[in-house]
């Protein structure tokens, strides 16, 4: 494999995306049954603060002694958390704007989005209930800090108060500004999407063999639209209802087509092809503007300079490295980004009572073999329609095609993971699961419907 300082070729990138970001399997022998099953998850939620007259008010993440920073690294030192420190310029001369996370001994930790949305990262775990408590550990700090301070957080998909003005850039990193720029080149959801949105990231195996990995890579693509219908948390934004169940989807759709959406293998000879399939992300990379070249600072680049023209033809003399391609790499947001395996981005954050169903979705119908196959049997026939359908999914469960696959989805995904090793399971989270699916699926109702409706009767 290429060596960082050494200049990178289309056969590099192709190299990395099937050596590296399929990762290795991390498999669960289980009464003698292998199930690739390991499980992570990373969350996200809005901070906010409520004064002495109870009026809701934003946040600052650094700036003084009680910023939410400092104040979560104090808590979090009670629970042998280390804050981890940057090494370039942040927002101004204090201390604590060097912290960029906050470690935990088992691998979990503290992230920071930059309108200052707090991330709970938890390490990769071989059960449900596993994550659940490592999420329910960080959780804990949140609600000790919430007992005892002006902060508050609460989980969906977008900003239910405030404007990107009263939000603020509050994460004064190269990388951070780069993307602001490039974004707001293009459109106005570029602040959106990174002040005033929050999601579900799910993290999953991609498998031990390479069916395994066409199968669910092109199955979790096939999911995105209706795993997006069915966890819509996102109605309302700065204060006002926007006219969608999942705003923060729709802020996604419109930011920039270059390095978003679905990705499938097309017109290949097989669609579960792995040549294809890797060529297929390989297009896309290569078709991606670059956002930013770490050596020539904030200078901003035209959008022709793709990885790929950088490759052909350089930059100001400068060709391409392993560093500056894994960069690349990171600045891809798909519905589903190879990262050494699977991360899942089409879930709206949800309610703290609710965050577990999501994860059981997707672990009962990828996790599972004869699960995974019933998944593409029901979804392949959507193939060529997936743009069309992300396009629906904002709106919930609207579309009659999405409410009459999602009710099947949700069932085949209860059915799958019920099936799974009795130590991967969890009862408590395959209940709540159950309730979801009568509660909401066959109600035709998501987290935003009943966000609505909650905040609708307080107003009457």
């Amino acid at each position: 494999m290429t060596t960082s300082g050494t200049f990178i070729s289309k056969e590099t990138c192709r190299n990395y995306i099937e050596e590296f970001l399929f990762g290795p399997a991390g498999n669960l022998n289980i009464d003698h049954k292998e199930i690739a099953g390991r499980i992570g998850a990373e969350l996200e939620c809005f901070p906010y603060a409520i004064n002495a007259q109870n009026k809701i008010l934003p946040v600052r993440l650094y700036g003084n002694s009680n910023s939410l920073m400092n104040v979560l690294v104090r808590h979090s030192a009670m629970k042998e958390g280390i804050p981890r420190r940057a090494f370039e310029n942040a927002l101004n001369d204090q201390q604590d704007s060097m912290i960029t996370a906050i470690d935990f001994p088992d691998g979990s930790s503290f992230h920071f989005e930059p309108g200052a949305q707090t991330e709970i990262s938890a390490a990769p775990c071989d059960s449900l209930g596993m994550l659940s408590d490592k999420i329910h550990f960080l959780q804990q700090i949140l609600h000790e800090i919430i007992n005892q301070s002006g902060f508050r957080f609460v989980q969906c998909g977008t900003n239910p108060w405030f404007s990107v003005d009263e939000i603020g850039m509050q994460i004064n990193k190269t990388r951070y500004r780069a993307m602001s720029r490039y974004f707001d080149s293009l459109n106005t959801f570029g602040r959106q999407m990174m002040l005033q949105s929050c999601s579900l990231q799910i993290n999953m195996d991609a498998g031990s063999d390479w069916d395994t990995r066409t199968k669910r890579f092109l199955a979790a693509n096939l999911l995105a639209p209706f795993a997006t219908a069915l966890f819509a948390h996102s109605p309302v934004i700065a204060g006002k209802v926007n006219g969608y169940k999942s705003y923060r989807s729709f802020i996604w759709q419109q930011l920039d087509t270059s390095r978003t959406g679905v990705i499938t293998t097309g017109k290949a000879k097989s669609i579960f092809d792995k040549e294809a399939m890797i060529d297929a992300y390989l297009n896309f990379a290569l078709k991606a503007p670059v956002i930013f070249i770490e050596e020539f600072g904030d200078e901003i680049f035209p959008p022709n300079i793709t990885l790929e023209y950088w490759i052909d033809h350089g930059v100001k003399d400068l060709k391409p490295t392993m560093s500056h391609l894994k960069n690349h790499f990171s600045l891809l947001f798909p519905e589903v980004r190879l990262k050494g395996y699977l991360e899942l981005r089409s879930v709206d954050a949800p309610p703290p009572e609710w965050q577990m169903v999501p994860v059981l979705f997707y672990c009962g119908l990828l996790y599972p073999d004869d699960y995974l196959n019933k998944t593409l049997d029901l979804l392949l026939p959507f193939e060529s329609e997936l743009h069309s359908l992300m396009e629906q999914a904002v709106f919930g469960l609207g579309s009659d095609v999405i409410f009459e696959t999602a009710k099947k989805l949700m069932s085949l995904s209860i059915e799958g993971f019920s099936g799974l090793p009795e130590s991967f399971l969890d009862k408590e989270i395959l209940d709540r699961a159950n309730t979801y699916y009568e509660k909401f699926t066959l109600q035709r109702k998501t987290f935003a419907d009943d966000w609505l409706e909650r905040n609708t009767s307080k107003r009457r």
